[in-house]
């Protein structure tokens, strides 16, 4: 009998426990608030970031252990003190293009006993709009068949990935030779002069890859300083009256 009441003993100590850590655990995750700071651009199956602030407004108690995360990744904060914020950079992939909703935030804990995770899922409620992929042939290749239009390439600037379609003499082969990944060479332009002129139903086969090829030479543009005006059957986009975000929303949209 002696032996049976320590048993006893224990397994009330055992579940008095695990109930008081599940106790603790929902109370360290609940007054907690969580909202969006800032995003970088969303494409579409492209990995982006953005950032959220988790705030405990608690003025007597510290939160413990906590995780919070998508279905991309998780990041841990270790001690978010009473009336602190920490902001955190989460990754997210897109699926497709147009108005989305940044995904539900698992927020959740391992305090007090690490048996037992407790979470909260919160929406966030925030919507974004989600460029199309940038995919498809250069803006390299593109002047290879107008070079009128582009301008003479000047001194080599560096080297980036290769995209499809580009002149094999833009290769840069001793990133072969070493046994890495396809590079290409990127040349400064010795000038600009002309503007250039991308046509919807010419930039490729279907309208979900024209807009990947659009949103690929837009955004190459931007970075080359490059004028040019995108016509589609029913309208034209200029970037000298149109901003960068402005055009990239509009083939979002399509």
């Amino acid at each position: 009998m002696h032996n049976y009441n320590i048993v006893y003993l224990m397994m009330f100590f055992v579940f008095s426990l695990a109930g008081a850590s599940s106790i603790i655990g929902r109370l360290n995750l609940y007054e907690l608030q969580v909202s969006v700071l800032s995003t970088d651009d969303l494409f579409e199956k492209t990995k982006s970031c953005y950032t959220v602030d988790i705030f405990n407004p608690r003025q007597d108690r510290d939160s413990f252990a906590l995780e919070c995360g998508n279905t991309d990744t998780t990041e841990s904060i270790h001690h978010l003190k009473a009336l602190q914020t920490r902001s955190v950079s989460l990754c997210y992939t897109p699926t497709k293009r147009g108005i989305s909703v940044l995904p539900t935030l698992r927020l959740g804990s391992h305090f007090p006993l690490p048996h037992e995770l407790l979470f909260r899922d919160i929406d966030l409620n925030y919507e974004t709009v989600v460029f199309p992929e940038p995919k498809g042939k250069s803006l390299d290749s593109f002047s290879s068949k107008h070079r009128f239009h582009i301008g003479e390439f000047d001194d080599f600037e560096g080297i980036r990935s290769y995209h499809e379609g580009e002149s094999l003499s833009h290769i840069y082969w001793p990133s072969i030779a070493k046994g890495g990944p396809l590079m290409s060479k990127e040349f400064t332009l010795l000038e600009n002069s002309r503007h250039l002129h991308f046509h919807f139903v010419e930039a490729a086969e279907d309208d979900e890859a024209r807009l990947s090829q659009l949103c690929l030479w837009a955004i190459e543009c931007k970075k080359r300083n490059i004028p040019y005006t995108m016509h589609f059957p029913d309208t034209s986009l200029d970037s000298t009256s149109r901003s960068h975000h402005e055009i990239l929303r509009f083939l979002a949209l399509y």
